[in-house]
């Protein structure tokens, strides 16, 4: 499931967020989520997994921030797709 949602963040220079948010479900209900925010400056990542070990559910999160956007597609399908767009809006 992939979705991307827009949030305005409620404060005084009212900036608006793009998050982008991926969920890998499991048949033992388990699932691993993974939202990437971009914000001024980069993107924050937050993996979020959740998981039955020995019997137990398990909860982990981890937040990581980075320059570029770590959802973006860098196989070469994906890269000649937006170099395909930046020359169609340079015609």
């Amino acid at each position: 499931m992939d979705n991307e949602l827009k949030e305005n963040k409620n404060s005084s220079t009212d900036v608006e967020s793009v998050v982008k948010i991926t969920r890998k479900e499991f048949e033992d209900g388990s699932y691993e989520e993974t939202r990437v925010e971009q914000v001024e400056g980069g993107f924050i990542t937050t993996l979020c997994t959740r998981k039955k070990v020995n019997g137990e559910w398990e909860y982990k999160d981890e937040k990581s921030v980075s320059i570029e956007d770590p959802s973006k597609d860098n196989s070469t399908e994906g890269i000649a797709n937006r170099l395909e767009s930046i020359f169609k809006g340079l015609l």
